[in-house]
């Protein structure tokens, strides 16, 4: 069984739906340890990205498994998915992080695909190298995809892995 962190930033007054819950159950030969961390509250003159931000540099300290993945509460992975995201690391040793697509956007392999954070398995040593940061017009997925490149690492989606993400009512 492979150790992998699961953190799970939660904004305020939401919570982690059931079916997400349930499908961790069935991720595959993954020994899982679940991190849930309370967002903060935006501050004064703060922007949404901003406060994501703080979140997800704060959750990334937490655990020490050699793989770390971010989930959000509304993803629900599919069978085996986190399995297949550790095993697609270890065989593509240029990936520093690779992600599940939940919006049907995902395209062929590229240089330059914009990975959202929601559902993506990190190598916890290059996690550690990444400060979540935001820029004007810019959110803090696409900058982290490109202190990524920066570093001559890759990440993308793993190709004809989909999750579902679950609508707020």
């Amino acid at each position: 069984m492979i150790p992998v962190d699961v953190l799970t930033v939660l904004g305020p007054g939401r919570t982690i739906r059931e079916p997400v819950l349930s499908a961790l159950k069935n991720q595959g030969d993954v020994a899982l340890e679940h991190y849930v961390i309370k967002g903060p509250l935006r501050l004064p003159r703060e922007g949404r990205f901003d406060a994501i931000v703080r979140a997800r540099n704060r959750a990334k300290q937490l655990g020490t498994a050699h793989y770390a993945m971010f989930l959000d509460d509304d993803i629900v992975l599919p069978p085996r998915g986190i399995e297949k995201l550790v095993l697609a690391l270890i065989f593509n040793p240029r990936y520093a992080a690779i992600g599940i697509d939940y919006q049907g956007l995902a395209q062929p392999s590229s240089w330059a695909v914009h990975v959202a954070m929601r559902a993506v398995l990190f190598i916890r040593p290059i996690l550690e190298r990444i400060h979540f940061r935001t820029e004007p017009g810019t959110c803090e997925c696409l900058c982290c995809c490109e202190d990524i490149r920066r570093m001559g690492y890759c990440i993308d989606y793993l190709p004809g892995l989909r999750a579902e993400h679950l609508k707020w009512l």
